[in-house]
């Protein structure tokens, strides 16, 4: 394998004001536009712990199916009630069981409906346009993982690249209400719906994303994983790990025999670091138990780990925030195996 190393990254700031809520991205939106051109670049210090976690735990907590519409009966009420729920001090002690190196969870999906406050989005954008929560459950869940060790990391859909420049900056100054208040306890931002006309616009986000804490790693999802042959590519030098969505298709790493290039291997993949994110259920948030048996999960996971890559698992959790038996059972099962590894 090549030597690799490493290289930090800068920061800088952003604002502006605009109008109306445009379209924002999701899991399973098809992004069809070319990348910018990517040239190999070194890994970015900050990337080491991703790498030495070799698993961490991702969850999809939404009023909806991910990717689905607003169901018909969802009210502010409802998913206000759901929030509360929440059991964050024994979803950590869950987390602390599994030795969990570090969790995602979504602050949103569908614009408006979010498990945190934002004024910033209810100045811009009218709060008539969908729900945000008074809890603020990221905040809470920082507070609580954080000290016993499990780094905090968010997921967030940006707005559409056919928003204008002007609806892009509002949206920035959202993300940068939510950075500045959770400052230092996020380490990571995953970010769907990556693909913009240049590369100005991933600068703006990347310094959005990064404002409270200049250390914080950002991904930018482009689309899944497996669809062709090709290598997957960063989707801007503005980022740090690859995003890795994994649907139906399973990811190795190995050289490719017709033409000797290297295959997923990492940690380096043009710049990010080696990653990627699939769900350990039926789908993201969803199934009543894994859908890979203990072998196989083990065994990919493993497989990435020795090439010097991660996996995050996206796990179904209740509405009051846990994690259910079965899940427990393979989670804990990994864990040690990777332990071992």
């Amino acid at each position: 394998m090549k030597r690799r190393k490493f290289i930090g990254l800068s920061a800088a700031g952003i604002a502006g004001t605009a109008s109306a809520v445009p379209t924002v991205f999701h899991a399973g939106t098809p992004e069809e536009k070319t990348q910018e051109p990517i040239t190999e670049r070194e890994l970015n210090p900050n990337t080491l712990w991703l790498r030495d976690a070799k698993w961490g735990f991702f969850t999809h907590y939404l009023p909806h199916n991910p990717s689905d519409k607003i169901p018909d009966h969802m009210t502010g009420d409802l998913w206000t009630k759901k929030v509360n729920s929440f059991n964050v001090k024994r979803f950590g002690q869950q987390l602390s069981e599994l030795n969990t190196p570090y969790f995602f969870i979504t602050i949103g999906q569908k614009r408006g409906w979010y498990c945190s406050p934002n004024k910033a989005f209810e100045e811009l954008f009218a709060q008539d346009v969908g729900r945000l929560t008074e809890r603020d459950l990221v905040q809470e869940l920082a507070e609580e993982l954080v000290p016993r060790g499990i780094r905090m990391c968010v997921y967030l859909p940006n707005f559409g690249r056919h928003a204008t420049p002007e609806e892009q900056l509002m949206y920035q100054q959202v993300i940068r209400e939510w950075s500045d208040r959770w400052g230092k306890s996020i380490s990571a931002w995953w970010i769907d719906g990556g693909v913009f006309d240049g590369t100005d616009r991933h600068k703006e986000y990347t310094d959005a994303y990064r404002s409270g804490n200049p250390d914080a790693l950002v991904s930018y999802n482009t689309g899944p994983i497996g669809m062709t042959r090709d290598l997957k590519k960063p989707a801007t030098e503005y980022e740090d790990y690859i995003a890795g969505e994994t649907n139906w298709h399973l990811p190795v790493s190995g050289f490719r025999p017709w033409d000797k290039k290297e295959y997923y291997l990492g940690p380096n993949i043009s710049g990010d670091q080696l990653h990627f994110l699939t769900f350990m259920g039926d789908f993201w948030g969803m199934g009543k138990e894994p859908r890979f048996n203990d072998e196989l999960a083990i065994g990919w996971n493993k497989h990435i780990a020795k090439y010097g890559g991660t996996i995050s698992w996206d796990v179904p959790l209740t509405d009051s925030g846990l994690i259910t038996d079965p899940y427990m059972r393979q989670l804990d099962l990994l864990s040690k195996s990777l332990a071992n590894h």
